[in-house]
Parts: C-alpha cells; structure tokens; sequence
C-alpha cells in the first residue's frame, strides 16, 4: 500500500506486512524476502515494527535487513528469536523494549537507494512463524521513482 501523506506533494508512505512461514522467500533458510520493490531513485526512511515475536525450526536463524545488491544496509544479521512482539527492530541486537517508542538510528533514515528491500535468512534454519510490519517513508529522487 503506497500512499500520499497529506498535503506533501513529495513523501509517500508504504506498508506491509509479512508473516513468515519458512516456506522458500517466507523465512526459508538461506532465502530472500522482498519487502517493497523500487524503480528508480527515492530517499528513505525505514521502521520496522515486530508484529508478533519470530520463531524457528531449530537453531538460530538470522535476518537482515537491507536491499538487493547490499542485504544488510540497514540492519546487520540479528538472531531471529530476539525479535518480539511490540518492538522496533533498530539494530542487529534484536530489538528495544516492547510497547515503547525508540529513536530511529542513522542506519534507517535519509537513505538513498535504487533496490529493492529485502531481508535475508541466514544460517540453515527457518524462520516457520512471526510478522514484521515495515513502513517506509519515501521521496522520489528520479521522475521514474515508484515503490511497490
């Protein structure tokens, strides 16, 4: 979902929703998740939220955050069971305490990029349940700019 935000012509807002399954681009291991798809140039603020705390198989799996060609620009490989319901996911510790706000790091904000965000599983264990919610704030840089 990609809307206008208010009376500013330029930032747009997306969201989605992903539950993991560990089916293969579900949180399958050694898989990719694409979380929104970019044509073109934007600027882009990231806000991942844990809808409901990230289980696994076995092991621990990890997850990324980052885009196509770079697959942790914005998070680093965080052990997926640190991921809990109720918190922002902000850095590759897990995340912050649940039900309460957090400042959003440099490494989520004003980022320019031309791929496509997505997160990878790694290790050889799945991801099998669990949300994050994203939400991304975003300025077209390019007039082809376009977030899906």
């Amino acid at each position: 979902m990609s809307t206008n935000l208010g009376s500013s012509p330029l930032v747009n807002r997306s969201i989605v929703s992903v539950t993991f399954t560990g089916a293969a681009t579900l949180g399958g291991a050694a898989s990719t998740t694409t979380f929104f798809t970019v044509t073109g140039e934007i600027l882009c603020s990231l806000v991942p939220y844990v809808a409901s705390t990230l289980p696994e198989s076995a092991g621990t799996p990890t997850l990324t955050l980052g885009v196509a060609n770079s697959t942790s620009l914005f998070i680093a490989a965080t052990t997926a069971t640190t991921l809990v319901t109720g918190e922002f996911w902000t850095e590759n510790t897990g995340g912050g305490t649940a039900n309460a706000g957090v400042a959003l790091p440099a490494a989520l904000k004003d980022i320019a990029i031309t791929s496509n965000i997505v997160g990878v599983v790694g290790g050889t264990n799945n991801i099998n349940g669990g949300t994050l919610r994203l939400m991304l704030l975003w300025v077209p840089l390019s007039v082809d700019a376009v977030v899906v």
